[in-house]
């Protein structure tokens, strides 16, 4: 976050406290002008009613921009973990390749996802790789 985003901030959480003070004050005064005489202060009751409106109305677009916000930090994580999800398909393609190209011993690739994956769910998935090198482990004692 930058300096200037920073007290920006600082100065609306500012302005935030000030405005609900003052609509809490503004709503004790409608009170006391009802009470007194609400007929001789009638504009100053329409003033008050108005600047509540004026409030919700405030405190609505206060809420779209937070939704707004919200959605943005939604779609951007769903973008890291897409990114995220499409480097690895990638790594594990050139892997593959690099193997195939015998550029990487497949043995140590098998080793190492032996050593790597820890649930059967994720092993199953190699399983032709580690039959594959069982095999060739078989016929290399022979």
């Amino acid at each position: 976050m930058s300096k200037i985003q920073k007290e920006l901030e600082d100065q609306l959480a500012k302005m935030l406290v000030d405005r609900d003070s003052l609509l809490a004050e503004m709503r004790s005064v409608r009170s006391v002008v009802k009470k007194d005489n609400p007929k001789k202060n009638k504009w100053l009751t329409e003033m008050i009613d108005h600047l509540d409106k004026l409030d919700t109305y405030i405190t609505q677009n206060e809420n779209r921009i937070q939704a707004i916000k919200q959605r943005k930090h939604v779609a951007k994580s769903k973008l890291t973990h897409k990114q995220d999800s499409k480097r690895k398909i990638l790594m594990g393609a050139m892997v593959e390749r690099l193997m195939n190209e015998d550029k990487i011993s497949r043995s140590f690739i098998v080793d190492e996802l032996d050593k790597f994956l820890t649930r059967d769910s994720d092993k199953a998935l190699f399983a032709d790789y580690f039959s594959d090198h069982r095999q060739d482990s078989d016929s290399a004692l022979s």
